[in-house]
């Protein structure tokens, strides 16, 4: 789709991201389209032709309930905002630190550092919970916003009715291959954070000192994968908004 920028599977900021842990591949690499055909069967080519040669009705004209371009892109940064805030202040190790409290006996104490976000440790359960949650919240925010810029790109020209069509139909023949693959990446995490509670505890063994902290190392390798999973779900919405038509000048005497 024109305008998302995309070069490739691997160049995906996801895969660049899940390859240092799962390691270099051995076999040989796999064109693209290789790949693509292990998601589709010969009876999705019916709908993918339909959706490229068979003719496009006149767009509906737009009710008032209809959004417009404008209130398409601007429900979109809405949404975005919503997710990357999701993403940096949900996790359980980022709530603030609690607040001082009065001591009859001697005043105000301070929260000792064990209390301090990053020093708490979790076990791998919270953040499995954590992951899935903002997982289902990108499905749930992203897919209707998909829906709703198809809506206002059919109505707009028979052309960009086509590329909703292409662009529902694709959803429909991909989207449930690509929840199988993202479903896994809990599984990874899992395995990351056990591989990485080993090392430290190995060195902790082999020096007899402590082990410098790795949850906040682990911590920020999670909310790097959230982000580039959060970029990945992105590319069908920024490939439909800049499909849009652009926003018509401002008059500057107005």
């Amino acid at each position: 789709m024109a305008g998302t920028g995309r070069t490739g599977f691997t160049d995906a900021a996801l895969v660049r991201r899940l390859a240092p842990w799962i390691g270099p591949a051995t076999d040989a690499p796999v064109g693209f389209l290789d790949q693509l055909s292990a998601w589709l069967r010969w009876t999705d080519a019916q709908p993918l032709f339909a959706a490229l040669q068979e003719p496009i009705a006149t767009p509906p004209c737009a009710s008032d309930e209809d959004p417009s371009p404008d209130s398409a892109r601007a429900d979109s940064q809405a949404v975005l905002g919503l997710l990357t805030r999701a993403l940096t202040d949900d996790a359980p190790w980022r709530e603030a630190p609690r607040p001082q409290r009065r001591s009859l006996s001697s005043g105000w104490i301070k929260p000792s550092a064990a209390a301090a976000p990053d020093a708490v440790a979790f076990d791998f359960p919270t953040y499995r919970r954590h992951y899935v949650a903002l997982q289902q919240q990108m499905e749930d925010r992203i897919a209707p916003l998909r829906a709703r810029l198809r809506r206002v790109l059919a109505l707009q020209s028979p052309e960009l009715a086509r590329l909703a069509a292409l662009d529902a139909v694709t959803e429909r023949l991909l989207g449930e291959p690509e929840r199988r693959l993202l479903a896994n990446l809990p599984t990874l995490l899992e395995k990351r954070f056990a591989r990485l509670r080993a090392e430290a505890e190995a060195a902790e063994h082999a020096t007899s000192d402590a082990a410098p902290p790795w949850q906040p190392h682990f911590q920020q390798e999670l909310d790097g994968l959230l982000q580039a999973e959060l970029d990945l779900r992105w590319q069908p919405i920024a490939g439909l908004l800049a499909a849009l038509p652009a926003p018509a000048p401002s008059d500057p005497l107005a």
